[in-house]
């Protein structure tokens, strides 16, 4: 028997959870109220674990994903998307990075303590696993490297990614309230940056970049690619030039996708193939409200999807999609395209995707509950399994229980 995803009373009953053991779920199963499609509850995560889902590279070769989630044994465990059981990595370590070609995934491990200054404490040790059966290895013990932080990690191991932020967010919040005011408030702030390759071997650092007004941000290392790295920039996005790529000793610093002054390119992601970015597009040059009124999700222009190449040119760019969406992602077959809703268009949506093709029929597949917080999303992204065959997304249905992980088939007959 389904029941409305809507109106889940109570939870079911949380398994025993332990160090290390695997945990069978017990599946539920819901009619969505909007879309009727078959909805599976794929956790039941306990109060108090975190789910730490976005933009983290996670199939394993076996078929599995890992998943970033603070509990009380570790901070990752794996879930396996067709029976929805799981295993939990009891190691006290915090997943940096995964290379899905086999498995490898580096983790950072933290002191127990603050530090002398009270502060809490920075990672001092980096290991790797092979999943699905290797044993923890210890690569390198790590200095304190502030005012820098880790990023990110090439994909052979070899160069952990600093960034510096140096910013005041607490006078200058991120803003949570769709108010001109208060996001201006927040671009206003003064702040620089930078970029550090930290080569493991040597311990020697080599300065990337530097940034003057702005910091650089989402810093995502190529997944094929050791020695090539991009980032953006974090100004208003149709103000400057958001998407770059830079190579492991500093060379080739160019933009990804030139911009004209009113053109919006943002939430940039690698294309499956790691020799593409892909990134959400809107031209509003012709915006009258242009240079006060900075969200995307608010705009008056319609939504794109760009794909450009290595050199920057955009060699891919879809019709107007049905609505905007917070991220856009692929499928690691290039079949698929999923899109997460906005304001008052709360859906996972999907879609086939076909280089030939400009056009993209964003499907709803599954109602999204958790309250759209304006700039910052819902916390929610889609990723599809392995196979192509479902689109995994968390959810927070009861705003008392934690988010949990959900699934949908990719259905679009």
């Amino acid at each position: 028997m389904t029941t409305s995803l809507n109106h889940p009373k109570e939870p079911a009953e949380v398994p025993a959870w332990e160090a290390g053991s695997h945990v069978v779920n017990h599946v539920r199963y819901f009619q969505d109220e909007n879309t009727g499609r078959k909805i599976r509850q794929l956790t039941n995560l306990p109060k108090g674990v975190l789910l730490e889902y976005f933009r983290f590279y996670k199939l394993c070769p076996d078929g599995r994903m890992l998943i970033r989630s603070q509990h009380d044994y570790g901070n990752a465990l794996l879930l396996d998307p067709a029976s929805g059981d799981l295993e939990l990595l009891p190691w006290s370590f915090y997943p940096l990075k995964m290379r899905e070609s086999d498995g490898r995934v580096w983790f950072l491990r933290y002191p127990p303590n603050l530090g002398p200054d009270g502060r809490p404490p920075r990672p001092h040790e980096l290991w790797h696993l092979d999943l699905p059966n290797g044993s923890p290895v210890k690569d390198a013990d790590l200095p304190d490297f502030r005012p820098l932080r880790i990023e990110d990690i090439t994909i052979d191991g070899a160069y952990l990614i600093l960034r510096e932020a140096n910013q005041d967010l607490d006078k200058y919040p991120i803003p949570t309230v769709k108010n001109p005011n208060v996001i201006n408030h927040y671009f206003s702030r003064p702040r620089h940056g930078s970029l550090v390759a930290y080569h493991l071997a040597s311990a020697q650092q080599t300065l990337l970049l530097t940034t003057q007004g702005l910091c650089p941000l989402h810093v995502d290392t190529s997944p094929v690619d050791p020695g090539l790295i991009r980032y953006c920039r974090d100004m208003p996005d149709a103000l400057g030039q958001r998407i770059w790529t830079v190579r492991i000793d500093g060379s080739d610093h160019h933009p990804i996708r030139l911009q004209e002054y009113g053109e919006m390119t943002t939430h940039e992601f690698w294309w499956a193939d790691g020799r593409h970015i892909g990134y959400t597009y809107q031209d509003r040059r012709q915006d009258p409200n242009l240079e006060i009124h900075h969200w995307a999700e608010y705009s008056p222009a319609t939504t794109h999807l760009g794909i450009a190449d290595l050199a920057g040119r955009e060699v891919y760019r879809s019709d107007p999609l049905n609505s905007y969406h917070v991220h856009l992602y692929r499928s690691n077959d290039s079949r698929f395209v999923s899109g997460e809703g906005t304001d008052g268009n709360s859906f996972v949506r999907a879609a086939r995707f076909d280089w030939n093709s400009t056009r993209l029929d964003m499907v709803p597949l599954a109602t999204i509950h958790t309250p759209y917080i304006p700039f910052r999303g819902q916390k929610v992204e889609c990723n599809f399994s392995a196979d192509s065959r479902r689109l995994i997304y968390t959810d927070r249905p009861i705003p008392s229980q934690p988010f949990q992980l959900f699934d949908v088939e990719v259905d679009l007959d």
